[in-house]
């Protein structure tokens, strides 16, 4: 994959599979449906990624568990975004965004405050702690996507994301259109 800059390629981190099995040979085996079935490949290739990406989260403060940094971005780019908004977007049910912005809440990265058109509406805000483990975290899901994804050329990525886009708007209701 060239960097963009100087013209080399640049090679996907190898990564370490402690997963494979050693004692047999399991290079015959047999995917029945599988190999024909998107469900399989984007539900395996999302605990990859998943997995990839924890790991390299690891130093940041918000690391372990998922939605942090999914938060973090979505309430500094959206100041004032409503918990329900955030949830509908980032797929939490209401438990799971409860239990996650108290974490993000204690952890001194959100506020929320009472609307003042809605006394019973919370909004949820960055705060000042919380700008830079969303930058950080910003920048370690653009490099990790990057590698992870290196085997793809330019063009595939961009077909795969518009792809992938284009599911995740179809099923999220109201979610923005990207053309």
């Amino acid at each position: 994959m060239s960097d963009g800059r100087s013209g080399r390629t640049r090679r996907a981190r190898p990564r370490s599979n402690p997963q494979i099995p050693k004692t047999i040979d399991f290079s015959e085996i047999d995917f029945d449906i599988f190999t024909d079935l998107l469900s399989f490949y984007v539900r395996t290739v999302n605990l990859l990624v998943s997995r990839d990406l924890d790991e390299q989260m690891e130093a940041l403060e918000v690391a372990g568990g998922t939605g942090k940094i999914s938060t973090l971005l979505l309430v500094g780019r959206n100041p004032g975004i409503r918990p329900s908004v955030l949830a509908h977007f980032i797929l939490k049910d209401r438990s799971a965004m409860g239990r996650l912005l108290d974490q993000l809440q204690q952890a001194g990265l959100i506020e929320q405050k009472i609307s003042p058109e809605e006394r019973r509406a919370r909004e949820l805000y960055l705060t000042g702690k919380g700008r830079r483990p969303a930058e950080q975290g910003r920048a370690v899901a653009r490099r990790q996507s990057a590698e992870f994804f290196s085997m793809l050329s330019a063009g595939e990525q961009a077909d795969l994301l518009g792809i992938l886009r284009k599911v995740y708007v179809g099923y999220v209701e109201q979610a923005p259109v990207v053309e």
